[in-house]
Parts: structure tokens; sequence; C-alpha cells
């Protein structure tokens, strides 16, 4: 089953933002430890990691001060004692705070972290069927559920994506072949997807609102070091920004809040 990339793109955004209203800070904050090395083995998977400056620098240090905590990583750090309870607490006003602090900052540039590593996963998952088809020789069907996701219809997913997954499967184990049975999965649905991938247009505007065209192009530009020292000096600069901000408004012993014309956040 596979999608047009920026539709699976916008899937995984709102898969993301409904995962952190369910609650997934909270399970990052029980599982994540201190003494841990987010850059080795399996603690690189996607889901903590990129919490981890948030976790060091707003929350999880006050819930070290006074404890003492195994060097092993397979520890949990689940507690329900009240400090625990208001840090958590503390969390979640950050992260539906409408002010531009630092915290609240790095925070959505986690949830960002989360999203982007997530489409880069999609991606290197297409490739692997790309290169295992080649490699192999599989007969593999492609069915295509873009319209399915777009139009969250149950009724379009059981007619262009369950009924000729079902189709396809019985086909194979009645031994009748790996053909794609009937005309619900016709032949080059995979190549459409890609031809029009080829044509969708992105904008960085990160990069002076550079086009870029094709799903390709695209992550190539994400992943070069101009781009992503742009987008860095440029983050920078916004927290520099709201601190000054900040600082001048305890001078003068004034509340100071910016506005969302003031400045903007850079995103992919």
């Amino acid at each position: 089953m596979d999608a047009s990339l920026p539709v699976l793109d916008q899937y995984v955004d709102q898969r993301v933002d409904c995962m952190v209203d369910a609650g997934l800070l909270d399970e990052v904050y029980d599982i994540f430890n201190l003494n841990a090395d987010y850059t080795r083995g399996l603690l690189q998977a996607i889901g903590v990691r990129e919490f981890e400056t948030f976790l060091r620098e707003n929350v999880v240090e006050a819930r070290f001060d006074n404890e003492s905590y195994s060097t092993d990583i397979s520890v949990s750090l689940k507690s329900v004692d009240t400090g625990d309870k208001i840090l958590k607490e503390n969390m979640r006003a950050i992260l539906n705070s409408c002010d531009d602090s630092k915290p609240s900052i790095i925070l959505k540039e986690a949830i960002d972290k989360v999203k982007l590593n997530t489409r880069r996963l999609i991606r290197r998952q297409r490739r692997m069927i790309v290169r295992l088809q080649k490699l192999f020789g599989w007969d593999i069907h492609v069915l295509d559920a873009t319209d399915s996701i777009l139009s969250k219809s149950d009724d379009t997913w059981a007619n262009q994506v369950v009924e000729p997954a079902v189709k396809i499967v019985r086909s194979f184990l009645s031994q009748e072949g790996t053909s794609v049975p009937g005309e619900e999965c016709p032949n080059g649905v995979g190549t459409r997807i890609l031809e029009r991938e080829l044509w969708t247009q992105y904008v960085c505007k990160a990069c002076g609102d550079k086009v870029l065209r094709g799903a390709h192009e695209w992550e190539q530009h994400i992943q070069g070091r101009s781009h992503r020292k742009r987008k860095s000096k440029l983050r920078k600069s916004q927290v520099d920004f709201v601190a000054e901000k900040q600082h001048q408004a305890s001078q003068i012993g004034d509340e100071f809040s910016v506005s969302d014309s003031d400045y903007f956040l850079i995103r992919e």
C-alpha cells in the first residue's frame, strides 16, 4: 500500500499531533533516562531522542536533583509521586502555552523533529521496497491509498484498498498466480504515484522561498548543509530575539509578549 508523498507527509503530521494530544509527552517523560545515550542502538528509534534537549533543560534535571538512578538504560523511570505529576503538568502547560519562550520553542522543535524523522522513515521504507523488487524480482502489487487518506471515507478505503488486497491474497493462496485480479488494482499504479510526485512543488521558507520540484529534490535539499545551517541560524536568532525582549520587559517591570507579527517560525 502506498500513497502520494505530500499526502503521506500530511497524514504523518496529523498523526503525530494526535499522539501528542493523547499523551505522548507523558510517555516520553516516563521512559526518558538522564544517563542514556540516545545516539546508539535501539535508543535511536523515533519517539524519545527528539525530546532529549527539552527534557534535559526544562524538566528532568529537577526530577533527578535528589535521586540516584541506575545507569542501566533498561530501567524504567515511571513514578507516581507528586513531584512527577507537577513536572508533567508543567510540561503540558509549556506545550499549550501561547507564548514564545525558549522552552516552548524547543518543545515545538522536538515535535517537528518527530514528524520530520517519521517522514524520512517513510522514504527509506519506500526505497527499500524498490531495492527488494529489483534484487529479487518480487512481483509487488501497489495499492494507491491516496484518495482514501484524503477522503477519510470507509467506503473508499474498502473499495480501493481492502477489496483489491483481499483478492490479491486469495489469488496467491489459491496458487492461481500473483497477477492482480480485476480492474480495482490496475497495472502501473506505483508508476503513476511516482510520476505525480515528480510534479509536486515544494517551497522552503527557511531558504527565502526557494522552490523545489519533486519529493526527491526536496528531500535532498532539507538534508543539505546549507539548508540546515540557515535553519539553525534563523531559529537561534528567534530564540535570542525572544530572550532579549523578555529581558527588556523585566528591566521596565512590565509583562511582555511577542505577537505573531513580530517574527515567524521556520518550518520545512
